[in-house]
C-alpha cells in the first residue's frame, strides 16, 4: 500500500509541473488574443540601392572559339564592352523600352559586320524553342519575350523567316558559355 502511494506521489510530482506549464501557456495565449496585440501590422520600408556619383558601370561580353579543338592555346575572340557613368542625383532616369534595346543591339551588331536584324530574330527564335531552360536561358527569355506590339518587327516571324535568320547570323546566344575557359 505504501509503495502505491509513493509511486502515485512521484507521478504527481512529475505531472504537476507539466500541467502548470500548460495552464500558463493557455492563459498567455488567451491574454494575447484578447489584448489585440496581433492586430498591429508592421511594414518594412522599401529599400533602394544607391551608388555614389563617381560610380562607373560596364558590361562586357566576350565570345571565344578555339581554332584547334583539343586545346585552348589558339583561339579567336570577339568582345564588346559598354561603359557608362552613373548620372548625378538630379538626373531623371529615362524609361528603357524593349524596342530601344533591340534597336541598339541591332545597331551594335550591324556596325561589327553582322546582320543585326537576323541576329536579334535568331535569338528570339532560339529562345522560343528551349524546353528545359537553365538560369542563363531564363534571363534571355525575359529579355527577348514579347510584351507589346512595338517589337513586332522582331517577334512576328514565320518559321521560314526564323530559318533564314538562323542561317544568316553566325552568332548564337545559346552557344555562349556562362563559364570561362571551359570547352
Amino acid at each position: 500500500m505504501i509503495d502505491i502511494r509513493e509511486s502515485l506521489r512521484s507521478i504527481m510530482n512529475k505531472f504537476l509541473p507539466l500541467v502548470l506549464l500548460c495552464y500558463i501557456c493557455l492563459a498567455t495565449f488567451i491574454f494575447i488574443d484578447v489584448s489585440g496585440a496581433n492586430e498591429t501590422v508592421l511594414h518594412r520600408n522599401k529599400r533602394y540601392l544607391a551608388f555614389m556619383n563617381t560610380t562607373r558601370f560596364f558590361l562586357k561580353v566576350n565570345f571565344k572559339v578555339n581554332s584547334v579543338p583539343w586545346n585552348q592555346l589558339f583561339a579567336q575572340a570577339l568582345g564588346f564592352r559598354m561603359n557608362w557613368n552613373d548620372p548625378p542625383d538630379s538626373y531623371r532616369y529615362p524609361r528603357i523600352y524593349r524596342r530601344d534595346v533591340f534597336d541598339h543591339v541591332e545597331t551594335l551588331l550591324d556596325r561589327n559586320g553582322l546582320v543585326g536584324l537576323h541576329c536579334v530574330r535568331r535569338a528570339i527564335c532560339e529562345i522560343q524553342k528551349i524546353r528545359n531552360p537553365n538560369v542563363f536561358h531564363k534571363i534571355l527569355k525575359m529579355l527577348f519575350r514579347k510584351i507589346s506590339t512595338t517589337t513586332d518587327r522582331w517577334h512576328k516571324s514565320s518559321p521560314e523567316e526564323c530559318y533564314t535568320s538562323l542561317s544568316s547570323c553566325p552568332l548564337s546566344l545559346l552557344a555562349v558559355s556562362p563559364y570561362t575557359d571551359i570547352s
